[in-house]
């Protein structure tokens, strides 16, 4: 099976915040970005979601190490699929989701040196 991306996908290891959008109340958790690209993102989750929910993203880019600033950036996404990573403590799952909306927020600055 040959590449089916249509954007370039960006290696990374940050923290991504995870806000399960259908769930009353909203239940936010941190997981861990793997890669990404325009049209979509995959990360590492002590959760287990569901294919086919609606989730919203949080994380920041690193932006300009001289001044200290970040990009957040917020995205829709949609679940496409759920595999379980091998672990030896706890379950940890690869979540694969479609962006519908990428935004970029603002400069967040930094105190680390």
């Amino acid at each position: 099976m040959g590449e089916r991306r249509k954007s370039r996908r960006y290696e990374v290891s940050l923290p991504l915040q995870v806000c399960l959008s259908r769930q009353r109340p909203a239940e936010f958790y941190t997981a861990q970005l793997r890669d990404v690209s325009r049209s979509g993102i995959y990360f590492y989750s002590s959760r287990l979601v569901d294919t086919g929910a609606g989730m919203e993203l949080t994380f920041a880019l690193p932006g300009d190490r001289d001044r200290g600033t970040s990009v957040l950036v917020r995205a829709s996404a949609k679940v496409l699929r759920v595999v379980t990573v091998e672990s030896n403590l706890t379950p940890v799952y690869g979540v694969a989701a479609s962006i519908d909306r990428l935004d970029f927020v603002r400069p967040v600055a930094s105190n680390a040196a």
